[in-house]
């Protein structure tokens, strides 16, 4: 059978005839002879070709491939694909960011045209919030096109919706030709530093978005036929009446959120439904424990996990709910979302400082965890409603999102210890931690004296002294961070500045001033811009433990392959310390101390 896609005249014989699905089927993007054909035949065709093609199907996919490999190579070529491919819907949403790359004339050389231009923003712009690159290459169209104000607005948009190249931005706004002309404009670099709307004011947006929308906007189905159903139509808001919010306060009696105040004066029926409070007879808060969330959530487990750590799993216990039974946390509600993980908006001692409070994640995939997932009920609610975006590889990538970072690291000061999440939770944040007779703890008064014990019975040829800080030396590091140190670091300090110990140092306050030392710890990552004292090393890596200050709060963070995760620092300095005991205990020791000092466990 011969091949239709050497000869335009024979594709020209199959359109819009039965030979159409197969001619689209054959299609090759590699095949130098088939891209010739196709770049033959008028818009038209391509695009009759795309509009009757499945919009999922191989022949989009082809001319995507098609169009990316000619972007840089034959940006003639790949424009004529892209005039095509824009006409439709396209689940390839890189094509997009192509589209707008190939349409600048700084990049492709071949003469401004502000027609197609215009085109291509108008279709390229609403899949801006999925791929927010889209965005970044729509300001350089419009830097060409000359309207700055409308550049300015889609940066502002590559921001909002998390766009993960904004330092990028930045440097290419100072030192790129394109951006010349609005180098000295200072709203481009503002934008790039703008947290954006948050609290009432990102609420606000969404209340805009729904009102217009309607709860579609929120993934919540209308539902006509049951009598007591709810929404009835799409733009069914039931808000709380002033005189219950004026008198309403959260279950733990703390004052409502800001951001919540404002969703129940414009409606209280959606959190309802989702099991937050009970409208009739009288408003009535329906919280939850973590424990009792997951118990109802997870339900059994189909066998406890392998090895767990002591305290985890009881002698029977086949309940994951026993993974999260946190005391400190009482007051949670469930909020939609995850699979394997779920979502829930939990009340603290300490709201942030739009005074909200975080949704956390629980997680029983592998190790049961959690963590913060969203600073607080604004942002969720803007992530559900698709006003923000944040970019998730992991359940904690919002701590790297600077829009939410300080809020972020806010709660997990507050709830997990100062880490970004916690395995184990149950055991993790109920101190004092299961006192094993072994371990080193940083909550229980004889720690030093445990710490000196292990060392004797796992290090025996070094009995070297182990001297603590002097309050001037403390005083230097707390000065040279700028904000007060974790308590468990004073703790530590006070009893031990400096130690060798197994495959780790922790350093002394004098090592920490030698600045030049400190840098080179981190290889050839580049050190923090902001104030930070390297604690404790893994020599011959790149590995260690850091307190690095921000906004007048010190954190612990964990360093490892050219990464930092917030981590706590008490959880890191005992780690240290326990890391060296696991590592004697198998390495040579004799089968019967191995066995005692597992017995001990």
């Amino acid at each position: 059978m011969s091949d239709a896609w050497l000869d335009p005249t024979l594709v020209r014989s199959r359109l819009n005839g039965p030979g159409e699905n197969a001619l689209r089927k054959a299609f090759k993007p590699d095949n130098e002879a088939h891209a010739a054909t196709l770049l033959a035949l008028d818009d038209a065709e391509r695009i009759g070709l795309l509009e009757r093609s499945d919009a999922f199907g191989s022949f989009r996919r082809a001319l995507n491939q098609l169009s990316h490999a000619c972007a840089k190579t034959r940006p003639r070529d790949a424009l004529v694909i892209f005039d095509a491919l824009l006409q439709g819907k396209n689940p390839d949403l890189a094509t997009y960011c192509n589209a707008l790359w190939a349409v600048q004339d700084d990049n492709t050389h071949l003469g401004k045209d502000p027609e197609r231009a215009r085109k291509y923003l108008a279709a390229c712009l609403p899949h801006g919030p999925k791929n927010p690159a889209i965005f970044y290459n729509a300001a350089c169209v419009a830097i060409e096109l000359d309207d700055l104000d409308a550049a300015l607005g889609y940066v502002e948009d590559a921001v909002r919706f998390g766009y993960g190249g904004r330092e990028a931005m930045r440097t290419a706004f100072r030192t790129e030709a394109l951006f010349a002309k609005i180098r000295d404009d200072r709203r481009f670099f503002d934008a790039l530093d703008d947290r954006g709307p948050q609290g009432v004011a990102l609420v606000e947006r969404v209340i805009a978005k729904v009102r217009e929308e309607g709860f579609s906007a929120l993934g919540v189905e209308v539902s006509k036929k049951k009598k007591r159903a709810w929404p009835k139509h799409d733009k069914d808001f039931r808000p709380l009446s002033p005189e219950v919010l004026d008198a309403l306060t959260l279950p733990n009696g703390a004052p409502l959120p800001p951001s919540l105040r404002r969703w129940l004066a414009f409606d209280a029926q959606w959190l309802s439904t989702l099991g937050w409070f009970e409208l009739a007879p009288a408003f009535r808060w329906t919280p939850r424990s973590l424990e009792a969330i997951a118990k109802a959530e997870f339900g059994d487990m189909d066998e406890p996990p392998s090895d767990p750590e002591p305290g985890e799993v009881e002698e029977g216990e086949q309940s994951w709910a026993s993974f999260f039974d946190v005391p400190a946390m009482e007051y949670g509600f469930l909020v939609p979302g995850g699979a394997e993980h779920r979502r829930v908006w939990m009340l603290s001692n300490a709201p942030d400082r739009e005074g909200d409070y975080p949704v956390l994640y629980m997680d029983i995939d592998d190790v049961p965890s959690l963590g913060p997932m969203y600073p607080g009920f604004d942002v969720w609610l803007a992530q559900e409603a698709n006003v923000i975006r944040i970019s998730y590889e992991t359940y904690s990538s919002a701590f790297e999102d600077f829009r939410f970072a300080s809020r972020l690291r806010h709660h997990a000061r507050t709830m997990c210890d100062g880490a970004e999440y916690v395995q184990c939770p149950s055991v993790a944040l109920r101190p004092p931690h299961p006192d094993d007779g072994v371990r080193v703890s940083l909550d229980r008064d004889d720690w030093f004296e445990r710490l000196l014990a292990l060392r004797a019975s796992h290090l025996p040829a070094d009995d070297a002294p182990i001297r603590g800080a002097s309050a001037e030396d403390l005083t230097w590091l707390q000065e040279h961070l700028g904000a007060p140190l974790p308590p468990a670091v004073v703790r530590f300090y006070e009893r031990v500045n400096g130690l060798s110990w197994g495959p780790f140092r922790f350093l002394s306050i004098d090592e920490i001033r030698d600045r030049a030392a400190q840098r080179s710890m981190f290889g050839e990552a580049t050190p923090p811009a902001s104030p930070f004292a390297v604690l404790l090393v893994s020599p011959g890596t790149a590995d260690g433990f850091l307190l690095l200050s921000e906004e007048g709060m010190v954190d612990g963070y964990q360093f490892a392959d050219e990464d930092l995760s917030l981590t706590s620092p008490k959880s890191a300095l005992e780690e240290g310390i326990e890391s060296v005991r696991h590592a004697a205990l198998f390495a040579g020791e004799d089968e019967e101390e191995v066995d005692e000092d597992e017995d001990e466990d």
